[in-house]
């Protein structure tokens, strides 16, 4: 007698939904922060720290013309986070992540409060710790959108990439670049913060194998017409 084929279980599937036009979000979880305190963000050398994206591309991104910050709680999250999924559970990286990579410490230009999603009574208003971690991102771009109606400066959420207690932190504001806010003149390699994936060279030409594309042979079948 055969099995019982059984489809995927609930498990499989995401969990968390987006909020309900309904829910009042009123009392949730609120982090404050001081205008000064330090954040960190990893980003090129030829950009600036302070950009606020709005295509999308973001997991608590919000739509034009608003955007989203994404900074971190300590250099090597804002490392990790930067590499994301190239990181895996590799300790070693192709250099060409992290070449022209630098991390930058950073200071709130003003006294900010953030939905903080780290706390345990998030949980009471539909918010699971699968919000920091599911892909595609219209759920969490939807608690960004809803959050940021409720008056909040931003999100602080568990770092996907990155284990123990320092997260990150969505900062909401208009998109585009803040050129104009201070910058960190100490900027540091990327590739030496503390803890960061250790660089794999790029193969040497004489390492590589060369193979030939299979010539396709000639035929009736093959002829023009």
């Amino acid at each position: 007698m055969g099995g019982v084929s059984r489809g995927p279980t609930e498990r499989e599937h995401p969990a968390q939904a987006a909020p309900s036009p309904a829910l009042d979000l009123r009392g949730f979880p609120a982090r404050a922060m001081r205008a000064g305190s330090a954040v960190f963000r990893a980003h090129r050398t030829d950009r600036g720290p302070w950009w606020f994206g709005s295509d999308g591309g973001g997991r608590f991104d919000l739509g034009p013309p608003r955007g989203t910050c994404y900074l971190a709680e300590t250099p090597l999250v804002a490392v990790r986070e930067r590499l994301g999924i190239v990181l895996g559970a590799q300790r070693r990286v192709p250099a060409a992540v992290l070449d022209g990579v630098v991390v930058s410490r950073l200071g709130l230009v003003a006294a900010i409060s953030v939905a903080n999603l780290r706390s345990t009574r998030a949980g009471g208003f539909g918010v699971l710790n699968e919000l920091s971690t599911m892909v595609p991102y219209d759920v969490p771009q939807a608690w960004a959108r809803a959050l940021g109606a409720a008056g909040f400066d931003g999100v602080r959420y568990p770092a996907r990439f990155s284990t123990g207690r320092a997260g990150s932190v969505a900062l909401f504001g208009l998109g585009g670049d803040r050129s104009s806010w201070p910058r960190d003149p100490g900027s540091v390699p990327a590739a030496d913060v503390q803890g960061a994936p250790v660089r794999r060279p790029s193969p040497r030409l004489r390492e590589l194998t060369v193979v030939r594309t299979p010539r396709r042979r000639a035929g009736r079948a093959s002829r023009p017409r």
